[in-house]
């Protein structure tokens, strides 16, 4: 009953509309009301919400937003999308292929998954349709090449999951890294595929026109992008915050500190595209979306000691060992739930609910965490591009009111499913994950 009475009243405060954050946080004072009596329960949740917030941890999480916002609003994606250019851009669908190139680099930047499909989205959908793209496959490169910004390092789900489980952020970070270029180069292989198909079949129906009517086809030039100083300067976060936290100069809060005071030096004295209001901007928006992360985590703080407090996870866990389930049995039971989750919850949701549940159950399976942290992030990542909370799609559409939530979806779905080919790699393959982490 008592299990009963905290889902019951999530599930209705969510039915209502209410934010998650605040559904969890009054969920678990159900919980704490039914359990241990209203006064002890006003005491306990104010401790384990404060616990939960007073962590070195999570003072990197703002600052990594703050940094991700000033390049954003500092303009530093327009010469991350160039350099990518430079890179990629003669290869078949080259913008295509750089705009997913640059949600790469961008992601290794930012750590945010909207803030990466806002900035490359903002700069390389304009391009593409204006060179003839189809409207689909635009929309849909970028609405999931963004979500690289929850995997490649520094990632703010992996900070999350490490405050979760203890285990190491900087082995987390330096696991997602092969990951994540690998599902870059399978989104890229996928767009260069697509593209060259359907030059194919364009450049066969322009030749028959051409020869019906005496005239030559014309193919639109992808614009020629010279390599600047600029570029290299904004490239150059990378590897002063990765750098610094895998040659051990700091730690990854330090790092996103470090990285924040470059940002603003890059915006402010070098490129001097960071005006007051933009500067304001910015720092509004990371007020923002940190208070909705952090609000998320006390909420899912107090949810989670309210199911400590009845047993549950140990309860589950018990259950779980009772089916004598094998790892594998296990780990796909698992990548369901999660796949399914993800149609309906952010990562940072997803992790800072599930995982305490399932951590007894992960260890007592001998499950490297540090594996599991990467195929979780991954499903995930997946879901930033299912309905009904696709939460990219909806950047995209935002971005592009023009476009319509079908198209974006129809766009995205091929490189979803270059995402879920990743996903099985990575589970059939753990070394993918775990190679960097224990060179």
């Amino acid at each position: 009953m008592e299990i009963l009475w905290i889902f019951l009243a999530l599930f209705i405060f969510l039915a209502l509309g209410v934010p998650i954050s605040v559904s969890l946080f009054l969920g678990g004072v159900v919980g704490y009301v039914v359990v241990i009596g209203p006064m002890s329960g006003i005491n306990t949740l104010a401790q384990t919400a404060y616990g939960d917030l007073d962590s070195l941890v999570i003072s990197a999480i703002p600052l990594y937003i703050f940094m991700g916002q000033i390049m954003l609003k500092g303009k530093a994606g327009q010469d991350l999308f160039d350099f990518a250019q430079v890179l990629v851009g003669k290869l078949a669908g080259g913008l295509a292929v750089a705009a997913i190139a640059a949600s790469a680099i961008f992601a290794a930047i930012s750590g945010s998954s909207t803030a990466t499909v806002a900035t490359i989205g903002s700069i390389s959908i304009p391009e593409m349709l204006k060179r003839g793209y189809d409207r689909k496959m635009a929309a849909g490169a970028v609405a999931v090449s963004g979500s690289l910004g929850i995997l490649i390092p520094p990632s703010i789900s992996f900070i999350l999951y490490s405050l979760v489980t203890n285990a190491s952020v900087g082995k987390l970070f330096l696991a997602g890294i092969l990951p994540g270029i690998m599902l870059a180069i399978l989104f890229i292989l996928y767009t260069m595929a697509a593209v060259t198909i359907k030059d194919r079949k364009s450049r066969r129906a322009d030749t028959h026109l051409a020869a019906e009517s005496g005239e030559q086809s014309a193919i639109p030039a992808e614009r020629p992008v010279k390599l600047r100083l600029n570029m290299l300067l904004s490239l150059f976060m990378i590897p002063l915050v990765l750098g610094g936290i895998y040659l051990g100069f700091f730690t990854p809060t330090e790092a996103a500190a470090i990285g924040t005071a470059y940002a603003l030096i890059l915006t402010l004295g070098f490129k001097r595209t960071l005006t007051l209001g933009l500067f304001w901007k910015a720092a509004r928006d990371t007020v923002l979306v940190s208070s909705m992360i952090l609000m998320l985590i006390a909420g899912a703080g107090v949810f989670g000691n309210a199911l400590s407090l009845i047993q549950l996870p140990q309860a589950l866990a018990g259950w779980i060992e009772t089916l004598h389930l094998s790892t594998w049995e296990f780990l796909i039971a698992i990548n369901i739930m999660y796949l399914f989750l993800g149609m309906f919850m952010d990562a940072s949701a997803a992790i800072l609910v599930t995982v305490p549940i399932l951590l007894p159950s992960l260890i007592a399976q001998d499950i490297n965490l540090i594996w599991f942290g990467v195929i979780l992030v991954i499903n995930m990542e997946i879901g930033t591009v299912t309905p009904p909370v696709g939460l990219n799609l909806f950047v995209v559409k935002s971005l592009y009111p023009n476009y319509t939530l079908k198209e974006i979806l129809i766009g995205a779905a091929p490189y979803a499913a270059m995402g879920l080919v990743g996903l099985a790699l990575v589970m059939i393959f753990p070394q993918i994950a775990l190679f960097l982490p224990g060179a």
